[in-house]
């Protein structure tokens, strides 16, 4: 868990999608507000599509902390959002990246570290 944390950790410095598409299985999700949710990301294509729509926006982030338990990785991202961002958040983001068989396959935002790190400790 703690390779894949760090080629997370880079591929999402570095704004490299090639790096992190391969981390993800193709049927992941992101969700949100539940499967309906129009926000929801329901599968690998979906997801990268997101994260290149957001950085063509002008939002930049930065991994500055990576949390491994035995459900994947935890990390607390430090975002810089322009004015005409969509969906403007704070600038302090906790997701998790819940992997099975060595591949990410749900992303999901939490309201701080403590339950992010939960989320991944069962």
């Amino acid at each position: 868990m703690e390779a894949l944390a760090a080629s997370l950790r880079d591929a999402l410095n570095t704004r490299d999608m090639t790096a992190f598409r391969a981390l993800i299985a193709e049927n992941a999700r992101w969700g949100y507000g539940g499967p309906d949710d129009e926000r929801t990301c329901h599968n690998r294509n979906e997801i990268i599509a997101t994260y290149k729509r957001l950085l063509a926006t002008g939002v930049t982030g930065t991994v500055v902390e990576t949390t491994t338990g035995p459900g994947g990785v935890a990390c607390i991202l430090e975002v810089d959002w322009p004015d005409n961002a969509p969906n403007r958040r704070g600038p302090t983001i906790y997701q998790t990246f819940i992997v099975t068989d060595g591949l990410i396959t749900y992303i999901e935002g939490h309201d701080d570290r403590d339950q992010a790190i939960a989320a991944i400790s069962n």
